[in-house]
């Protein structure tokens, strides 16, 4: 029997049992496609954490209150124990390895312009270090704001052009009023008081594809101090170190002072924390698509051994007419192998269009519009390798079980 025969002859056995050999390969279809989606979204999301840590600079430490170490800017202090002031940073600025000191501000609230509003972050800090934080930041209109300056606003791309709209939601020269709201205790009562104030855009930021620059908006440090009574406590320091690789020991310089009483994040360090969390996540979605690759090979064991007992005369005529062991083992096997190939390809290719599907039904947050699906050839070879494989291993025992059926019992067979 040659090879095309030996092909030829298994299709035909598949297709009399359509049902049974269909519900077979999409058992191996499930599996792959899942591990196919699986792959894309760890590449995709790999690729969008690295792009929105990559736009900070890898010498930037991020201090924060109280012994909090979220990266970035969207933190506000939480009344814990210890307060960033001045004095904080006149402190800080004596350790070994500190090139700059940027304190900042951190609120969010309402902006409103042209008839539209949206909530933002405001981020109050001098704008003239900006360029140490965010090495690539650049401004598509306008300039940064001097440290005195009490009436500008500079705005992120995502702000001065929201996706949801089919106009800047501010052009430059336009008024912004950025308004919130503030609890206020009289007379034993609690009063909501409404806040706002008019600011003039100065500048508009280029795209950088990170939402911790494009979708917040600047001021000056003195400005939003005064617009949210901050009082001079400050929700964050950014530490610029003159190399990042003193950036540990800045850490462990600014730990001997205040302990545990103050955060300190850095972009390697945050990167790892999200790797253990992906990979955890990953790991236990994964294991769902290897039980669902089990599962199918438990289904090709049933679909083949059932074929066999169904064919137990045509087996024996075949070796009545001179069919060996080895070519009937072989053409078992070949089912097998056309059911993992099958299953492997569909899934690779029903995989793809899954991972596009997972981040729309899947909570990854506000940020899974930017992800991308990346799919790294290796790894989708190596999902169409473990289907055919494990098809293929999954067939050998029902393919044994058939070579070793004796011709005359099996041509007696009803």
């Amino acid at each position: 029997m040659n090879a095309f025969e030996l092909v030829k002859m298994s299709f035909e056995a598949l297709k009399e049992r359509k049902l049974r050999s269909g519900l077979t390969i999409l058992m191996v279809v499930i599996g792959a496609g899942l591990m196919t989606s699986l792959s894309g979204l760890s590449g995709g999301m790999n690729n969008y954490m690295t792009k929105q840590l990559s736009t900070f600079g890898g010498n930037v430490l991020t201090i924060t209150p109280g012994g909090q170490t979220a990266f970035g800017p969207a933190q506000e202090s939480t009344g814990a124990e210890m307060k960033l002031t001045s004095q904080t940073v006149r402190t800080i600025e004596n350790v070994n390895g500190i090139k700059y000191l940027v304190p900042f501000f951190s609120s969010s609230a309402t902006l409103k312009a042209g008839g539209e509003e949206k909530t933002a972050r405001i981020l109050g800090m001098d704008q003239t270090k900006l360029q140490y934080i965010a090495p690539t930041i650049s401004l598509e209109y306008g300039n940064f704001l001097s440290v005195q300056d009490s009436t500008g606003i500079v705005l992120g791309h995502n702000i001065a052009y929201p996706s949801d709209l089919n106009k800047p939601f501010a052009k430059m020269g336009q008024a912004i009023s950025i308004e919130f709201s503030k609890v206020t205790t009289e007379g034993g009562r609690e009063k909501t008081e409404v806040k706002k104030k008019s600011f003039q855009v100065k500048g508009i930021i280029n795209e950088l594809g990170s939402s911790q620059i494009d979708d917040q908006v600047y001021l000056s440090l003195s400005a939003t101090n005064s617009l949210f009574e901050k009082e001079g406590k400050y929700d964050g320091i950014y530490a610029i170190t003159r190399d990042a690789d003193l950036n540990d020991k800045v850490e462990a310089g600014i730990k001997k002072i205040y302990g545990k009483n103050i955060g300190i994040a850095s972009p390697k360090a945050t990167a790892k924390t999200i790797e253990e969390m992906m990979g955890s996540f990953m790991s236990f979605i994964s294991a769902i698509a290897y039980v669902s690759m089990f599962v199918g090979a438990v289904g090709i064991v049933t679909t083949l051994y059932t074929s066999v007992m169904e064919r137990t005369r045509e087996i024996g005529l075949l070796k009545a007419i001179g069919y060996g062991r080895n070519s009937i083992l072989l053409m078992f096997l070949a089912e097998s192998a056309i059911i993992g190939i099958l299953g492997g390809l569909l899934g690779l290719a029903f995989g793809g269009i899954g991972a596009y599907v997972l981040l729309r039904v899947m909570p990854f947050g506000g940020g899974a519009q930017s992800i991308t699906p990346y799919f790294v050839p290796t790894d989708l070879f190596q999902t169409f390798l473990i289907s055919a494989v494990l098809s293929i291993a999954a067939g050998l025992y029902p393919a044994w079980r058939g070579s070793k059926l004796s011709p005359i019992a099996a041509l007696r067979k009803e």
